[in-house]
């Protein structure tokens, strides 16, 4: 086996100190590509060449699978209490299926129980295991010390063991580096939340559109070229409806799903390792418990709350690969938005999660608008280059006669152009102008379309989507109000608009004055 990484070291001198201090059940939190599962295991050496019996407990069998093979990479003989494993109480360390023991008695019982993913660890499924094998010390492990519902893992633990941050491991090469996009984002207003995340049949049908896995398809091809990527979808069908599209574009492509037999899953595993698939489209599976390097994309189009999902997701295109120069994340829910980058640092705690206020705690991010990079905050993208221009906001500001909110206007929007003959140029996909920078008058801005040369103009002949969308609601407003020909139309208007009492009387008195100014009544 390889030797241990100095952040293990630390790891496991930390588990030992927690102990010694009367600890009972600390969590050693250490992000994808930690190794949680090799640090076990010289934890499991420790503990059985200390006469004690092991058991490691999760709830995945495709976890479960993948410690028993780094155990025998270990040199540790185990047994199973696992459906479909033979069993062999005898042995030191056991290798546990939640669902298996807490249908089962035990009369040989462990003196430490490793739980993995032990943020699942507060349910009653796992208290009744830890009931029925004597409640002896436990080891949580997880990248993510944290529950969607809220609920504080102090109910079961007493510490929380930081180890490092995803972009320690970067930083070290032990993880890919990361590219993140954010090409788009769904309309997600309106949709419900259900046991702390969006509900399922709401977000299905607000993401299940052809447009949107269109996009992701486009990305995709633009992006990755064909290197093997997963991608996450909110249900079976979404699933099937984004492999199918995928399958359409030329790639050779898989939906799994949790009503997937073992035998679809592992083809679909084994498709990946060998080159023979370019995407697998997955919905609630390989979230965790999934090991296959060579994955270069994470495609997103599943929106979560869940901050657990979104990193674990995310990982499983970290680990590292012959050939591989990072792993490309395709953002098409809006994920970086709710939870911030994957590999800043986090602070975790055993505490109850206080609801949060919108989204104030979300890490500071910021989006290129060339290349649709997300990153931390800095002046330049470090994706593609794009340099921001920081510009100074000010109040409203008189520009010719017309009144400008300075600042509205910023390096990256699209504009269409007044152009001197006086009319504005009307609308086209994709919208014909970028403004490339602001002048520091804060009067002027440039201009460029393509095929066009840069042009140099007055923040107050350009008009981005919103502003102009905002005047055509205005115009709109004012030709239903001219339409309305009597009192009672007026009336009717201040109802649906929530105009106060007395408004449709002032617009009547208002016509007559002018009728009467027009036609020389008034003198």
């Amino acid at each position: 086996m390889s030797a241990l990484r100095p952040h293990q070291i630390k790891a496991i001198q930390d588990v030992r100190a927690a102990y010694a201090e009367g600890c009972r059940a600390p969590i050693l939190c250490a992000p994808t590509g930690a190794g949680k599962t090799f640090t076990a295991a010289e934890i499991i050496k420790s503990a059985i060449a200390k006469g004690n019996r092991v058991w490691f407990l999760a709830h995945l069998r495709e976890i479960l699978d993948d410690t028993s093979a780094r155990l025998r990479a270990a040199e540790i003989p185990h047994g199973f209490i696992m459906a479909g494993k033979p069993t062999n109480m005898y042995r030191d360390v056991q290798v546990v299926s939640v669902q298996t023991a807490m249908r089962r008695s035990f009369s040989v019982k462990p003196g430490l129980i490793i739980i993995d993913e032990c943020h699942l660890a507060v349910a009653n499924t796992y208290k009744q295991v830890l009931a029925a094998a004597g409640n002896p010390p436990i080891l949580g492990l997880t990248g993510t010390p944290c529950r969607l519902d809220g609920r504080g893992l102090g109910e079961m633990f007493d510490r929380i063991i930081p180890t490092c941050s995803t972009a320690d491991l970067i930083s070290d090469g032990m993880l890919s580096p990361i590219k993140y996009f954010a090409p788009s984002k769904p309309e997600l207003s309106g949709i419900r939340t259900r046991a702390g995340d969006y509900a399922l049949e709401q977000l299905q049908e607000a993401v299940d559109k052809a447009s949107i896995t269109g996009d992701a398809v486009q990305h995709y091809r633009k992006m990755c070229g064909g290197r093997p990527a997963v991608a996450f979808c909110v249900s079976i069908s979404h699933a099937e409806h984004v492999a199918a599209q995928f399958a359409a574009a030329g790639y050779r492509t898989v939906s799994v799903s949790g009503k997937s037999t073992k035998e679809e899953r592992k083809q679909a595993l084994e498709g990946l390792r060998a080159g023979k698939l370019d995407v697998v489209c997955n919905a609630q599976l390989w979230v965790a418990g999934v090991d296959v390097p060579n994955i270069e994309c994470i495609i997103l189009l599943r929106p979560t709350k869940s901050l657990t999902f979104y990193l674990q997701a995310i990982g499983r295109g970290l680990r590292l690969a012959p050939g591989k120069t990072h792993c490309t994340v395709l953002d098409h829910a809006g994920c970086v938005f709710e939870h911030g980058p994957p590999q800043i640092a986090r602070e975790w705690t055993l505490d109850a999660k206080k609801k949060r206020k919108k989204k104030e705690d979300v890490p500071a991010i910021k989006q290129c608008p060339m290349c649709f990079g997300v990153h931390e905050p800095a002046p330049v993208c470090p994706l593609c280059g794009h340099v921001y221009q920081t510009v100074e906001r000010r109040g409203p500001e008189q520009v010719d006669g017309e009144l400008v909110e300075m600042g509205a206007i910023k390096v990256g929007d699209v504009v269409r152009f007044n152009s001197p003959m006086g009319s504005m140029q009307p609308w086209e996909d994709g919208f014909p102008w970028t403004v490339t920078a602001v002048h520091a008058d804060l009067v002027h801005v440039n201009i460029k379309r393509e095929g066009k040369p840069v042009m140099t103009v007055k923040i107050s002949t350009v008009d981005t989507a919103a502003s102009a969308l905002e005047r055509l609601k205005v115009k709109d407003k004012k030709r239903e109000q001219a339409a309305a020909k009597s009192l009672s139309e007026l009336e009717a208007i201040a109802r649906q608009r929530g105009y106060k009492p007395g408004w449709a009387k002032r617009v009547m008195a208002a016509r007559e004055a002018k009728r009467a100014a027009a036609s020389g009544i008034l003198r």
